[in-house]
């Protein structure tokens, strides 16, 4: 017989509470963070080094923006949660938030796909 292990094995974990979810928080925006102090960190050297910007840089510039998008919109999430816990015990508002957090996780998921495409965008013309 095989015995299901895992992430799927079985119920949905219980809720964390907001306190549960802070190191989670803050790890994220620590590495938006320092994602955007490479990004701004890559644009001055090259604005130095070169007196100007190429088409890469100012596509990583954008890159800038679709990274605060993705926090702004995760950033509810960690602190509602989703739908993806236990419900019962759980009030008409806990759960209002949850769905909410539940649709946010959806936006989060396709600007976190677009800076993936920007910064691949820009790697590629690095390449020509």
């Amino acid at each position: 017989m095989i015995i299901p292990r895992g992430i799927h094995s079985g119920a949905p974990p219980e809720p964390r509470t907001r306190l549960e979810n802070n190191p989670t928080l803050l790890f994220s925006w620590w590495c938006t963070g320092c994602a955007i102090t490479i990004i701004l960190f890559r644009l001055s050297g090259r604005k130095i080094r070169n007196a100007r910007l190429f088409r890469e840089d100012k596509i990583m510039a954008l890159s800038i923006i679709p990274l605060l998008i993705r926090m702004a919109l995760i950033h509810p999430v960690l602190l509602w949660g989703n739908n993806n816990v236990v419900t019962t015990g759980l009030s008409a508002e806990d759960i209002y938030h949850r769905s909410i957090g539940s649709r946010l996780v959806l936006g989060a998921r396709i600007f976190y796909a677009l800076l993936y495409v920007v910064s691949a965008s820009a790697t590629c013309q690095n390449v020509r």
